[in-house]
């Protein structure tokens, strides 16, 4: 059959699988049982039997989401805060996503991916559907899951967030142990919006917003919990109420004009804190010696929304000394 692919990948997996048409002759090629074929093509297969991880990969991440993760590239972002703090000999973090701007977990889950948005991600790792991308033959050391922006916080929407989990998510993450164990969840707690939308101004002001969806984010890692599975949360709405209360002009600052999604300075702040998640999770200790290494300057590989200029040292180190990890205590 044909293979469509979503884009282009830089690794490689092994699959056991009996193809035709010129996947066969591949297999002829190089007379193997399991073939190997290209990552952009490997999200089309959801039976693989086989794994083969890159010896050079310390940790795999997976990320499911909105518009809300794939501005400023908070995957790619993510892998390189994570790589750069990395002891060993395994030098790599491999990343994963489904995206689709304007979605739920829900939604996403029932549309995929889209495909325009994986220029967003700088072309690539973007897999076509939720559950081929946790049903990767590999599995997934951590999966990041985002909700539609004011989701957790209206209680009609969070209740349809936590069936969704339970129906589809759960049992995808129960099963997703090609690494010989379920994933850690990283659940990515957003922010109140800049302005209050009008169709909701009493939850949606930003205080209040920003309290609703700590309780939502909570109330998913509660139940995720009690499936069975490990569960961080990433308390990046938080720490925009930390900017928020101690420098109002730095809070304006981490929004886009459209007074929700987050610039580039946002986006390293969420970034910190997403892999702080990871690093400090005693799974992840043993790979991190020192700790999370925050850089006090944006990644060149990584580039902001829309062609927008990287952010400032300054911004970022005033952002990080506000907010970021380790600057006073956040619950979550």
């Amino acid at each position: 059959r044909e293979v469509r692919p979503l884009g282009r990948y830089s690794t490689c997996r092994c699959r056991s699988r009996k193809l035709g048409g010129a996947t066969v002759l591949t297999v002829a090629i190089f007379g193997l049982s399991s073939i190997c074929v290209p990552h952009r093509w490997s999200s089309a297969f959801t039976d693989v039997k086989a794994c083969q991880r890159e010896p050079e990969v310390a940790l795999t991440v997976a990320f499911v989401g909105n518009s809300f993760t794939y501005y400023n590239d908070l995957p790619h972002l993510v892998q390189g805060l994570l790589a750069g703090s990395l002891t060993g000999n395994a030098t790599s973090v491999k990343v994963g996503a489904c995206l689709h701007g304007g979605q739920s977990l829900e939604s996403v889950w029932a549309k995929g991916a889209r495909l325009k948005d994986e220029v967003h991600i700088g072309g690539h790792d973007m897999f076509p559907t939720v559950r081929a991308l946790l049903s990767d033959a590999c599995g997934w050391d951590v999966v990041v899951l985002q909700d539609y922006s004011s989701g957790p916080a209206l209680q009609h929407s969070r209740a349809e967030g936590l069936k969704v989990l339970s129906k589809y998510y759960e049992p995808l993450l129960l099963q997703n142990s090609g690494s010989g164990r379920t994933p850690l969840v990283v659940l990515y707690q957003t922010w109140g919006y800049r302005k209050p939308n009008k169709k909701n101004l009493a939850i949606l002001e930003f205080d209040n917003m920003t309290l609703k969806l700590e309780e939502g984010y909570r109330t998913y890692a509660d139940q995720l919990r009690s499936a069975s599975l490990e569960v961080a949360v990433a308390p990046a709405g938080q720490a925009f109420k930390r900017v928020h209360d101690a420098s109002p002009d730095l809070w304006w600052n981490l929004y886009q004009s459209d007074d929700k999604h987050p610039t580039a300075v946002g986006s390293y702040l969420n970034g910190a804190h997403i892999a702080t998640a990871i690093v400090d999770h005693p799974r992840f200790r043993g790979l991190f010696g020192a700790g999370l290494k925050l850089q006090m300057h944006w990644p060149s590989e990584v580039k902001p929304y829309d062609d927008a200029p990287p952010p400032s040292d300054k911004d970022l180190q005033r952002v990080l000394a506000l907010a970021g990890p380790g600057g006073g205590p956040i619950s979550a």
